[in-house]
């Protein structure tokens, strides 16, 4: 009896023994810990260009990306989206069963957006635009950003445009050059179809200040050029929104007092 007595006696105090034993052995690190890297393709489509992220070891158990921008994403292999153009630097955190290892930052370069719209403007070469009279208001007026339309609402109906004004054409190439074509005839603000305004002349083109993707400037020539109106104020035009088939441009710039905002389609 004394004997049983002695073995479970034992038996308990060498029970908190073996589970610790156990414990520590499930929590201790195992293996050595790889060196992250990874690979990175983009894609550019329209106005955003998409990432793919892809690790090059395969043994984590967890993969954390910092894509450059503020945001994050997990996975072996991740895709993200860009909207903005530069140069962002990349990193990769990955855990292993032996531990922890963060990557080298690698660079993300990404078109700037000015360039992309550039590319799509001119159609890589060089590129025709006509208002869109296709649409409700193709044309509105307003006093600053903040309100485009409250002078000029736009036409309540397609179709209404001047015919001598319908059918302008607006060619702008990759060599930053712009040509107005007025087909016979100008519409000159005030409502009359005049002699034809036909120009060409050199443009610049960047980052839009204020609200816009891209920005260009007319050089001054003779006759005077526009796109769209007439009696657009100065020469600063700014692309709000682009695709291969339509685009929105408002004329005036922040500090103009007035602004038309203009729909146009690819010819």
């Amino acid at each position: 009896m004394k004997n049983i007595v002695r073995a479970a006696a034992l038996g308990f105090l060498l029970t908190p023994m073996l589970l610790a034993s156990c414990t520590k052995k499930e929590n201790q690190l195992e293996g050595a810990v790889p060196a992250s890297d990874f690979t990175v393709t983009t894609v550019t489509t329209g106005l955003t260009t998409v990432a793919t992220f892809r690790a090059n070891n395969t043994d984590g158990f967890l993969y954390q990306w910092e894509f450059g921008d503020g945001t994050v994403g997990t996975g072996q292999t991740v895709s993200h989206t860009y909207t903005s153009g530069g140069t962002l630097k990349a990193r990769l955190i990955t855990a292993y069963r032996g531990g922890t290892s963060v990557s080298a930052t690698k660079d993300v370069v990404l078109p700037q957006v000015s360039a992309i719209v550039k590319g799509i403007l001119t159609g890589g070469s060089s590129k025709t635009w006509k208002l869109d009279n296709t649409v409700v208001a193709p044309i509105t007026v307003g006093p600053s950003d903040a309100d485009p339309t409250s002078y000029y609402a736009g036409n309540p109906m397609p179709g209404q445009l001047p015919a001598c004004q319908a059918d302008d054409e607006y060619t702008f190439s990759t060599a930053n050059v712009f040509t107005y074509d007025a087909k016979g005839q100008t519409f000159v603000a005030g409502g009359a179809c005049d002699a034809p305004r036909n120009v060409t002349t050199s443009f610049t083109f960047g980052n839009a200040t204020g609200p816009g993707l891209a920005q260009l400037t007319l050089a001054s020539a003779t006759p005077s050029p526009f796109i769209g109106v007439t009696d657009a104020p100065g020469f600063t035009y700014r692309i709000l929104s682009i695709d291969s088939q339509h685009m929105l441009v408002r004329a005036g710039s922040t500090a103009a007092g007035v602004v038309f905002d203009m729909k146009f389609i690819a010819k």
